[in-house]
């Protein structure tokens, strides 16, 4: 008798099993998608640190080389999560060329800092040659090096700004 009994079908039994085996499938197909979007995040988060790198070779203006490398850093924080497998690596590379690119630009400053004070010391050379020319008895032969002076000036690079308005006043006195 016990080996005939079957229990009485439960619509609202039936009812939830079948609502949780479609929450079961729209579960998974959620999470399907959801590591599909972190695939796609991290694809995008690579191709950003791969900018970076590039950065450092550019020959751009420092300072527009630092406004893409900002965009950059904004479009990494707007990017949604990556697979957690992949999340500790991709945080240390992306630190380690966000780091490379801010020695980068330390160096960059360090250089052109050392430039501009190669270029004072050139134009104070010149601005010395012009005024030595002020004991040259020929005016015609103290034009002509004037001239050449002007065009060495030329060519020089610029100055350190806090200089600039100093060393070119003594220029001009000189060569009027």
């Amino acid at each position: 008798l016990e080996e005939e009994y079957k229990p009485a079908i439960d619509p609202l039994e039936e009812g939830f099993k079948a609502a949780y085996e479609h929450y079961r499938i729209k579960r998974s197909e959620y999470a399907r998608a959801l590591e599909g979007d972190k695939e796609g995040n991290l694809t995008k988060k690579l191709e950003i640190i791969e900018h970076i790198k590039n950065l450092l070779n550019t020959q751009e203006s420092l300072n527009r080389t630092f406004n893409e490398f900002r965009e950059l850093q904004r479009q990494w924080r707007d990017i949604g999560p990556v697979p957690q497998a992949d999340l500790h690596s991709l945080w240390e590379n992306y630190h380690h060329h966000v780091e490379r690119f801010y020695d980068y630009i330390k160096i960059n400053k360090e250089l052109r800092d050392l430039d501009l004070k190669k270029n004072l010391e050139l134009k104070i050379h010149i601005c010395e040659k012009a005024e030595e020319l002020l004991l040259e008895p020929s005016v015609i032969k103290s034009f002509g090096e004037l001239q050449l002076l002007h065009n060495q000036w030329r060519e020089i690079g610029p100055v350190p700004s806090e200089k600039k308005d100093e060393i070119w006043d003594r220029f001009r006195e000189a060569t009027n």
